[in-house]
């Protein structure tokens, strides 16, 4: 199973063909729908299903492109996702950054360009779009930045410009002060965290093993993340310091791409325990794992959907 797990991570980082982990923060509220990624109906699409796993809906549903990596907008009334159509406005079928309403309605392409833009992650004011691009098509080489938009697409804005280093994944917190993220820069991924403006990049893991993408808790106080040190992929917790890690799964079978509930008392994640990647559910300590799909299909790339929580004063 780790041989499959690391297989699929490597699929994730490099070619985007799934991922390890939602790019995107959890943003305090009610817990609404689970969105998530599933081949069930042929290719990749955007699905929503409630927390119990009834009223599944696939908001996508189009055969000619693979829709990856949903990410919630902090009041929970759009999704940004990442998608590889041919069209018009993407004539070689590159992956593009998308926005789209919660019922999947009224699709908007935001970026257009030769290169892979990937794994987006809202500002929690509703305002930027951090995202990371794919520059191997002009540079010939592993060359991943990590960019912040305008949510309209403009304003595109550089933060890591680093040659030869993948910088990946990246996930801002509620409290808007921090986007944590994945990169290589030491030999292996690891976890780090930035401002948005691109400063005070500090490296929060340091170990032989494999992290992957972060997610923020609701508080802002916790990640979430998967790593390989116990020996497969496992979900891990730990401070936003790096200290306090604690492994929540603990078991066989590979565990990743973890999410907190709004209300920050679950997480969801995806785990290979039936081979294809179920979704599951756990309280935040590790306990009550629960299959939500019991699906043949590759279901995975979970993010729990914020309902009603205007307390920061937001305004869309």
């Amino acid at each position: 199973m780790t041989r499959i797990w690391c297989a699929v991570a490597t699929v994730c980082a490099v070619a985007l063909a799934a991922g390890v982990s939602p790019a995107h923060g959890a943003f305090p509220g009610k817990n609404g729908k689970i969105a998530f990624i599933s081949d069930r109906d042929g290719d990749f699409d955007v699905w929503t299903m409630n927390p119990n796993g009834s009223r599944l809906a696939n908001l996508t549903a189009t055969p000619n492109a693979d829709e990856l990596w949903p990410s919630w907008r902090a009041d929970g009334r759009k999704l940004a996702f990442m998608s590889n159509p041919v069209t018009a406005a993407n004539p070689e079928g590159d992956y593009e950054l998308f926005v789209m309403r919660a019922d999947g309605s009224h699709p908007v392409q935001l970026t257009s360009n030769r290169l892979d833009d990937e794994r987006p992650a809202w500002s929690p004011d509703g305002s930027r779009i951090a995202f990371s691009r794919d520059f191997d098509p002009i540079v010939g080489q592993i060359d991943n930045d990590l960019f912040t938009m305008n949510a309209d697409g403009t304003n595109q804005r550089n933060l890591t410009n680093s040659p030869t280093i993948q910088d990946q994944e990246p996930n801002w917190s509620a409290n808007g002060r921090t986007i944590a993220f994945v990169s290589d820069r030491d030999g292996d991924s690891e976890v780090y965290t930035m401002r948005p403006s691109g400063s005070n990049v500090r490296q929060l893991t340091f170990n032989d093993a494999q992290e992957f993408g972060p997610n923020w808790s609701p508080d802002s106080r916790m990640l979430a993340f998967p790593t390989d040190q116990a020996g497969d992929f496992e979900i891990f917790t730990m401070r936003t310091d790096g200290t306090r890690q604690r492994n929540l799964t603990d078991d066989d079978a590979g565990d990743g791409w973890p999410a907190w509930a709004p209300d920050g008392r679950k997480i969801v994640y995806a785990s290979f325990r039936a081979d294809d990647p179920d979704i599951f559910t756990m309280d935040d300590d590790g306990s009550n794992q629960v299959n939500r799909t019991q699906n043949p299909a590759f279901d995975f790339l979970p993010d729990w959907q914020p309902l009603g929580d205007d307390r920061h004063g937001r305004r869309w």
